[in-house]
């Protein structure tokens, strides 16, 4: 199982949005037309953990830092924003003989899967069974995708909707820890250290990369 980022950040100055990369062509006689070279964008997070926090103490922190120094590597973040993290999908049904749907979103949170089908919440071990792009078991952060395998074909005609709660690969920006750290005693002296404040900036390891297929330039 992937590494999930499990600290909290403060709201002040919280911000979580997506970068696009950007391509300007000249069209001749002065005309340009933008491309937003992915249509995913890149997830970018920039905001301050106040410790101690809830995901755990300063030295948790460290230790989760360390973990990943020198080699910028990747974990998984669950976006903090209200709703920023909760997809919904219908795929189609293509044939009357189709068992497998797959989630738009690689890293999906199989606790939080709602599987209906015509509107109807279907039964994780008596309607459908979770897998991955082989098959095999999915585990969240190797598989590539997340596959609903059905026990009956829906049938041609039939509506099947995926809701869940996904997660983004992101690393660390920099590999060096903020030297913008703050210190607060909170009156009980210098070796009693009640606070301390963090700057943080993570970014999606590359544009798309949590989407199961990486969507198309537009």
């Amino acid at each position: 199982m992937a590494t999930i980022f499990p600290f909290v950040f403060l709201r002040r100055g919280f911000r979580e949005y997506l970068a696009y990369g950007n391509a300007v062509h000249e069209q001749g006689g002065g005309r340009r037309t933008l491309q937003k070279l992915h249509a995913a964008g890149e997830l970018v997070v920039r905001g301050t953990l106040l410790f101690p926090n809830g995901g755990g103490s300063y030295r948790d922190f460290e230790a989760f830092w360390n973990a990943r120094f020198g080699g910028f590597e990747p974990f998984l973040y669950r976006a903090q924003n209200p709703g920023a993290a909760v997809m919904g999908d219908a795929p189609a049904v293509e044939s009357s003989t189709q068992k497998d749907f797959a989630a738009t979103r690689r890293y999906v949170d199989t606790a939080t899967l709602v599987v209906r089908k015509n509107g109807t919440v279907q039964t994780l071990g008596t309607h459908y069974s979770i897998v991955n792009e082989s098959g095999a078991t999915y585990v969240l952060g190797t598989s590539t995708k997340l596959v609903v395998r059905f026990g009956t074909a829906p049938g041609t005609g039939a509506t099947v909707t995926l809701a869940y709660e996904f997660l983004f690969a992101v690393r660390f920006e920099g590999d060096d820890l903020p030297s913008e750290q703050e210190l607060e005693a909170g009156g009980g002296g210098s070796s009693a250290v009640a606070d301390r404040t963090l700057a943080v900036q993570l970014r999606e390891t590359g544009p798309g990369f949590s989407y199961a297929a990486v969507p198309s330039a537009s």
